[in-house]
């Protein structure tokens, strides 16, 4: 079974870049609304600062949403026998159910918002964003023991 990145999962995340930099466009606006109308309190400093800050915080935003569109084109998830395969490009990598010490659904009104594998090292793998999650969930759900599944059912 092969799972790759939703439309609709990166829809949300240009939508949420587009919000963000449309509210940083309002604070600037309102800074510089007060610095006219009140420069002894909204003084230069504060001003520059705000601006700088904001279009700093954009621009690291923008670049970092357009790696993860640079990355996620060749991206794909495959169950094979007992290992979740995870591609990148031509990246490979092997996760044995074995490792897995729980995997846990994580629901928003009854749909899975995503999926959170902790594996027997305490570390952490979080699923989200895949078309058909809860498919991906119950196909991963079905190699390990139902002991160590939380939230499958809503």
């Amino acid at each position: 079974m092969k799972f790759t990145i939703s439309q609709a999962s990166l829809q949300i995340r240009k939508k949420n870049i587009l919000l963000s930099a449309l509210l940083s466009l309002a604070l600037i606006a309102v800074v510089s609304t007060g610095h006219m109308l009140y420069p002894k309190t909204y003084n230069d400093m504060l001003l520059w600062s705000v601006i700088t800050l904001v279009v700093l915080g954009n621009l690291i935003n923008y670049y970092r949403h357009r790696r993860y569109l640079r990355l996620i084109r060749n991206h794909r998830i495959e169950i094979e026998g007992d290992k979740v395969l995870f591609y990148t490009g031509d990246q490979k990598s092997v996760l044995d159910v074995k490792e897995i010490a729980m995997l846990t659904f994580y629901r928003k009104k009854g749909n899975v918002t995503h999926i959170q594998l902790k594996l027997r090292n305490n570390r952490g793998i979080r699923l989200e964003g895949y078309e058909d999650l809860e498919q991906l969930g119950r196909a991963i759900a079905d190699l390990i023991p139902k002991h160590q599944v939380d939230g499958l059912e809503p």
